[in-house]
């Protein structure tokens, strides 16, 4: 054996930390990950195979059921179908809003007609054109538009200052016009203006969903948690109307097994039984305990639901507070979701991430948004700019960090906000 063969063969010991997790505390932490759909599978496929398990009633039906996008990707229908939740508009607009949602194509645009939407629905022509209006008021400016001229139209119209000549043509439909300098001298408005007109025509968007995706991610879902205000006071109560009771029928159980001479398959059906029933009970009591925390943490966006009002709060903070490890949390918070003032939104909102000092990215966005509206358009603040602002009021954030939140609020570039 030679010498290298000698050193590779050699033993060598090391010492390995490993965690072994008990069969009980695995089933525990997978049935806390549990989105309420799985584990009402889990449940129904425990009743199938356990002839001693059945399923009894929830405790009572839910009546506030509302569409949440999914906050791993947001598509167009998420965007839009979570402005019109969190909107003052009574219910009835809201509906017809949503249907409009539903007929939109993938870049937007409404081209389906009016009257073929209202054929078998609850809404007139009349009540489709109002809802139409709404939805055209949502973000991003342009969409439910029925063509391209309609959807710079809109954006037109919330520009501040847009060239009238430019807002004309759009109003009079008449986009073919401008885009062929050949019929330029049929209309009223000399060549300079026609030329400042299509330049300001440019800085619209005709894709304004051009940036959200186009899958159908938006899912029906039911809270976990519901907080309530009374008087600024917010009191907290787990929702379980839509998990079913888990039965076991003893009688029939004890009769069999006291017949039977293999004994341990019914050991195995009521054990099996036992630890789904433990689990779900250590998953509602560790939400509640979770709830209660972050609700407190959270009060001030939960009593006004003002997302700047949210607090950076991270799982590790969270699972010091309350005993539990940070994996714990993680799981804890995966597909909840919460209701507050009839509104339903993803638990992990409530655990925005630190930004700059004890500023949360919601905080950030929302004073990104004030300084934009309060700019001079005539000379819009640029990323750099905007940079130095934040750096005077001890907020360090690089332009790479404003570039990507104005992208994400659908606020264009200096050059583009600079008023024509």
């Amino acid at each position: 054996m030679t010498r290298l063969q000698k050193m590779v063969l050699k033993p060598k010991e090391q010492l390995v930390t490993r965690l072994f997790l008990s069969p009980k505390l695995k089933q525990n932490l997978t049935v806390l990950s549990y989105s309420t759909y799985d584990l009402v599978a889990a449940m129904k496929d425990l009743s199938e195979s356990d002839p001693f398990v059945s399923l009894g009633k929830s405790q009572e039906e839910s009546h506030n059921l509302e569409w949440l996008k999914d906050s791993e990707s947001e598509s167009l229908l998420d965007h839009l179908l979570a402005q019109v939740r969190l909107s003052d508009w009574n219910n009835k607009v809201k509906k017809a809003v949503k249907l409009l949602i539903y007929h939109l194509a993938d870049d937007g645009y409404l081209r389906t007609d009016l009257a073929e939407i209202a054929q078998g629905a609850e809404f007139s022509i009349d009540e489709l054109q109002k809802a139409k209006e709404f939805l055209q008021t949502l973000d991003p400016c342009g969409i439910g538009a029925k063509d391209l001229n309609e959807c710079l139209l809109i954006q037109a119209k919330q520009k501040r200052d847009f060239d009238q000549v430019a807002l004309q043509i759009l109003l009079a439909d008449d986009l073919e016009m401008l885009a062929d300098p050949q019929k330029w001298g049929l209309t009223q408005f000399s060549e300079k203006q026609l030329e400042n007109a299509l330049a300001c025509i440019q800085t619209l968007d005709p894709a304004p969903a051009s940036e959200y995706t186009t899958g159908t991610n938006t899912q029906y879902l039911l809270p976990d948690l519901i907080f309530k205000v009374e008087d600024q006071r917010l009191t907290i109560e787990t929702f379980q109307a839509q998990i079913p009771e888990l039965l076991f029928d003893e009688q029939t159980f004890q009769e069999l097994k006291g017949q039977a001479k293999e004994r341990q398959y019914f050991t195995e059906q009521k054990q099996r039984y036992l630890e789904l029933k433990n689990a779900i009970e250590q998953r509602q009591q560790t939400i509640l305990r979770l709830g209660k925390y972050v609700g407190e943490y959270q009060h001030d966006f939960l009593i006004t639901l003002q997302r700047e009002k949210l607090k950076p709060l991270g799982l590790k903070e969270t699972a010091k507070a309350l005993d539990l490890a940070p994996s714990t949390i993680s799981r804890a918070i995966k597909d909840k979701y919460i209701q507050c003032q009839n509104k339903i939104f993803s638990l992990k909102m409530l655990f925005p991430r630190q930004v700059a000092q004890d500023l949360s990215q919601e905080r950030i966005e929302y004073d990104l948004q004030e300084l934009v509206k309060a700019e001079n358009s005539l000379e819009p603040l640029s990323d750099q700019q905007l940079v130095a602002i934040f750096a005077k009021h001890g907020v360090e954030l690089s332009r790479r960090v404003i570039a990507k939140y104005r992208k994400k609020l659908g606020i264009p570039n200096s050059y583009h906000r600079k008023r024509c």
